[in-house]
């Protein structure tokens, strides 16, 4: 096992199979041959979150480009729970913080969302996926979590499907005993969901309404102290996966 912890793993979007040629990026040829100082005949872990994990083997390497030959499927591909983030952003360094943390805990849609007191104006989607993508090759994870573009909250809530549990981290329940998180967790019945995360701020008045209205959502505590939002959610993800997610499968 510790062997196959120390492998290399790539994400590679392109289609994987055994015996397929594949060709590297002048970015992963880089990382192979400056970074990693490997060269053809290296082995390692290559992944597109569809066809699996595969082993491979470098054949071709330079500065620039290279080439892969995939050799035995080493894992199937499985998916995990269908579990969305949904917060506001925050600043630079605990964005990419939480983009990487989302993954690594088994979210499958990181969406930024824009609400009344967001003081954040834009999003880099591409920031956001290297961070997932870095997150799923170094913790083993098959896929990546989907990037949605940075969506008013009142545009999302409007369009919220009747299938799927909003679960909020509301602000105005901290310390609440009949609001903890493992009781309200325990309570959803969606087999979809979707944890929402204010901005420091909170949520506007406006906002916590339209909340509130849904009949799917589930407002919850997260103890007697206010969170920041990148420990509100990942303390939220990680009580969901171990109550209703894939820690306990």
């Amino acid at each position: 096992m510790a062997e196959r912890h120390s492998q290399i793993r790539l994400y590679i979007d392109t289609p994987l199979a055994k015996e397929a040629e594949v060709a590297l990026s002048r970015e992963h040829a880089h990382y192979l041959g400056t970074v990693m100082r490997k060269s053809a005949g290296t082995s390692l872990a290559v992944f597109n979150g569809r066809d699996g994990c595969y082993m491979a083997e470098i054949t071709e390497l330079s500065r620039k480009s290279g080439m892969l030959r995939c050799l035995e499927l080493q894992e199937e591909q499985w998916q995990g729970p269908d579990l969305w983030l949904l917060f506001a952003p925050v600043k630079k360094a605990r964005l990419d913080f939480m983009a990487q943390k989302a993954t690594e805990l088994g979210a499958s849609v990181i969406w930024p969302v824009r609400t009344d007191y967001c003081q954040v104006k834009a999003i880099k989607d591409e920031r956001l996926e290297a961070n997932a993508i870095e997150a799923a090759e170094q913790t083993e994870r098959l896929d990546i979590p989907s990037i949605k573009p940075f969506t008013a909250l009142d545009e999302i809530l409007d369009k919220w499907p009747e299938d799927r549990a909003l679960i909020f981290c509301d602000e105005r329940l901290a310390g609440d005993h009949n609001h903890d998180a493992l009781r309200i967790l325990s309570q959803v019945t969606q087999k979809s969901a979707a944890i929402l995360i204010g901005p420091e701020g909170g949520f506007s008045v406006d906002e916590k309404a339209k909340i509130d209205a849904l009949p799917m959502a589930y407002g919850l505590s997260l103890g007697p102290r206010i969170l920041r939002a990148d420990t509100a959610a990942l303390s939220a993800l990680s009580l969901y996966q171990a109550i209703r997610g894939d820690w306990s499968k």
